[in-house]
């Protein structure tokens, strides 16, 4: 209890720039672990669902196909079920509607993520704020007491140092943070992207080959 009373005592030495510090930092940590469980689990795109979903239309069973895509959550899943549900269609009006259900579900995937961003660029500001203010602290001591209270002056040195240091780190944490969720989502734009393409590249060949897929010829 007594070193958790004391590191505390060390955090807050850094002056009242450290609850916003702070807050902020809790923000930011509250967002990236959303953005993680959900990409980890929620939007995470089953093993095999592609294969299942190809293989069930090479045999002629569209609504099984459409089924088994519309069972999950993900993005691509998505995708693959609004291209499905078109396969009958001209073959532009099904590429338009993978097309628009891959392009409602970006915001969804870059949700707060701007928090994040916002906490990298205001993080080291506040700190040289604080910074600002703990050499304030320490002149005005200078001033009033001369150099005959060394510690009071030092205290005010210590708080611009530990306010700096703690926007350095937030800082670079939620950077490391925010380029892991942005790779995430260009993972997931690019798998809705490959699988627009293939279901495309499926239904072609069904075509050329006369198959189940009974879609009309693209013009």
């Amino acid at each position: 209890m007594s070193d958790l009373w004391g590191n505390l005592q060390f955090i807050f030495k850094g002056g009242f720039m450290m609850v916003p510090l702070l807050i902020s930092a809790l923000f930011a940590l509250t967002v990236a672990i959303d953005r993680w469980v959900i990409f980890g689990r929620a939007y995470k795109t089953k093993p095999g669902l592609l294969h299942g979903a190809f293989e069930k239309l090479k045999q002629g069973k569209q609504a099984e196909a459409e089924a088994l895509c519309r069972e999950q959550a993900g993005p691509v899943s998505a995708v693959l079920a609004a291209g499905i549900e078109h396969l009958k269609n001209p073959l532009e009006e099904m590429e338009l509607a993978m097309k628009n259900e891959g392009e409602s579900w970006v915001p969804r995937l870059e949700k707060r993520i701007h928090v994040i961003d916002t906490v990298i660029t205001a993080a080291p500001l506040m700190g040289l704020l604080g910074t600002i203010t703990g050499m304030m602290a320490a002149f005005r001591v200078l001033s009033d007491k001369g150099v005959n209270d060394p510690g009071a002056i030092t205290g005010g040195v210590s708080e611009a140092l530990i306010a700096t240091a703690t926007g350095l780190v937030i800082a670079l944490l939620c950077l490391v943070a925010y380029n892991y969720l942005t790779a995430r989502i260009k993972e997931f734009i690019y798998e809705m992207e490959s699988a627009s393409s293939r279901l495309v590249e499926l239904r072609l060949g069904l075509e050329r080959r006369g198959g189940h897929a009974d879609t009309p010829k693209a013009c």
